[in-house]
């Protein structure tokens, strides 16, 4: 039975992220805030998943909005004090302005057509304040080749048997992982999850497009310059005018 995209894999998320060191990546993010925004600071989080990212940065910044397009995986969220809307990121329902946007892990890889991603900067522009920040990692096509070396992984979680099967399309730079989830009745449920892998300069020329400016693009994790091998980028970009 094919279903959406994290209905089922919200079930099993915990497990398939065990290895996520997400306190690590929150404090690579609030590092970036931390330069921009001040603790009052208005915070939007764009693919907020099950929110264990939110979970480290609203202790420092309380003002925060948390947002996925999944409401099965804002419902795996324990964080019941925080805002959470559940809505897709190139078409945001909100009015407010905030200082600092940020998305994390591929979030941005999602959307899989050009046009939609311009429509993501220009829907980040009209909520950004002028001079904030929109920082958002992705991932890049040395990540997706190497990743697809290990081609499947099986496992267990909450009742639940899965099967993960990764592919890579080198000529279409779509990135597939394949979900096969069996619950206890044998009922199995496939997911398939698509990543565009884009070159480097496809987010410079569209968040230009959209007004946006580059103020860096690093190595994730790191604020050093990306390398040929780099496996994911880190951007930041800000509304100037």
């Amino acid at each position: 039975m094919k279903v959406n995209p994290y209905e089922k894999v919200s079930i099993i998320f915990d497990t398939l992220m065990k290895k996520l060191d997400y306190e690590s990546w929150s404090n690579y993010i609030l590092e970036i805030a931390n330069e921009y925004i001040h603790d009052d600071a208005k915070v939007l989080e764009l693919g907020a998943g099950n929110c264990k990212i939110a979970k480290f940065i609203s202790m420092q910044y309380h003002n925060y909005v948390a947002t996925d397009i999944s409401i099965s995986m804002l419902k795996s969220s324990n964080e019941n004090n925080l805002k959470k809307v559940c809505c897709d990121m190139t078409q945001l329902p909100l009015k407010a302005k905030y200082d600092f946007i940020f998305s994390n892990f591929d979030g941005v890889n999602y959307i899989l057509k050009q046009k939609s991603l311009l429509r993501l900067f220009n829907e980040v522009f009209g909520l950004l304040k002028r001079n904030a920040v929109f920082t958002f990692d992705v991932s890049l096509e040395t990540n997706s080749l190497n990743f697809v070396i290990s081609k499947s992984v099986e496992g267990r979680s909450n009742g639940y048997s899965f099967k993960r099967v990764s592919q890579y399309n080198k000529r279409n730079r779509i990135h597939s992982n394949h979900f096969y989830i069996r619950d206890k009745f044998g009922i199995e449920y496939k997911e398939v999850h698509r990543e565009k892998i884009y070159k480097i300069d496809t987010f410079f020329r569209l968040a230009e497009k959209a007004g946006l400016h580059i103020e860096g693009c690093y190595d994730c994790f790191t604020f050093n310059n990306l390398k040929p091998n780099s496996e994911r980028a880190q951007f930041i970009m800000r509304k100037i005018n």
